[in-house]
Order: C-alpha cells, then sequence, then structure tokens
C-alpha cells in the first residue's frame, strides 16, 4: 500500500511545475565590467531581496531610495534616467548598470511572476533579462501547492543566479 501511495505522490508532483526562469537572448558585444548596479524604484520586497542577492555575489547595490536621490540631484525625471543621456549621467556617477524588477503576488503572498531589466549605463544596451514564474501544483493552497511554491527568498536567489549569468564580470 505504501508503495502504491509513493508512486500516486511522484506522479502528483511530477505533472505540477517548479519556478521558472526564462533568459532573454542578449546581443551586446564588447560589454564592459559590471560591478556597482542601481536598482529602479518600484519593484517592492522581491527587488530588495535580489538586490541583497547580488550583493552577496560581489556586486555594489545602490538602493532604490539613494538611486531616486542620484536622479533628482542630476535633475532627471523617472523616465529620462531610462534614455540614453540619463544613462551616461548615472554612468558619470560611478553607476555600470541599471536595474528595473516588477513582480506580482500570488493569493498566498510570495511572488507569483516576476521581469527583470538590466541595462547598461555606459551604451544603453540591455545586458540581461529574464522573466520569473512561480511554481503550483494541485489546487490553490494544497499541501503539494505549498511544497511546489518558492518562497522569497528562493526567488531572489533564482533571479539573481539568473542575471548573473548575464552579466559581464
Amino acid at each position: 500500500m505504501k508503495f502504491f501511495a509513493i508512486i500516486a505522490l511522484t506522479i502528483t508532483l511530477a505533472g505540477c511545475g517548479t519556478a521558472r526562469v526564462s533568459l532573454a537572448p542578449t546581443t551586446v558585444q564588447n560589454a564592459h565590467p559590471v560591478k556597482v548596479i542601481a536598482f529602479a524604484s518600484g519593484g517592492g520586497v522581491l527587488a530588495d531581496a535580489v538586490a541583497v542577492e547580488l550583493a552577496n555575489r560581489g556586486f555594489v547595490i545602490v538602493d532604490p531610495g539613494t538611486t531616486n536621490s542620484l536622479i533628482a540631484r542630476l535633475g532627471l525625471t523617472e523616465i529620462e534616467v531610462a534614455q540614453p543621456t540619463g544613462l551616461a549621467r548615472l554612468k558619470d556617477q560611478g553607476i555600470d548598470a541599471y536595474l528595473t524588477i516588477r513582480s506580482a503576488d500570488g493569493y498566498s503572498g510570495v511572488p507569483a511572476s516576476a521581469s527583470a531589466r538590466l541595462t547598461s549605463t555606459h551604451n544603453g544596451q540591455v545586458l540581461g533579462g529574464l522573466t520569473w514564474q512561480n511554481g503550483w501544483g494541485g489546487a490553490e493552497g494544497s499541501p503539494a501547492d505549498r511544497v511546489m511554491r518558492s518562497g522569497l527568498s528562493q526567488a531572489a536567489q533564482q533571479i539573481a543566479e539568473g542575471l548573473v549569468k548575464r552579466i559581464p564580470r
């Protein structure tokens, strides 16, 4: 009986999905090394967690509050900062890349999906981008669903790992 229960559980979990990361192809040639990354505002808790993960991997992180202060001091709007002239002004401040993260929370408060885009301040090209989607398993809130879903820390690790694969060092 235990054997059949294990087989049934294995089949059930195999039909469920774990978190998925989809990396955008990049065509950046002669990419410069990235050491300092400024975070755009509006990314929420997930962006903060990704910032911690990237800092743990050796990057210097400029948090969204500091980035906003810098943007205001430079006299840029939020729209202008993502344009070539705004990015060049960030480069003049020692920032190598500008990271935008947007996420949506699921029913249980854990991230459901996210997108990230890392833009070079040197040439305005996208150095790396990805989309991330949390796993699922069975009905919302079921034990199988809770096992398959990534929490905030796991999501941040998966996103940071995907970005690091694209960041020139």
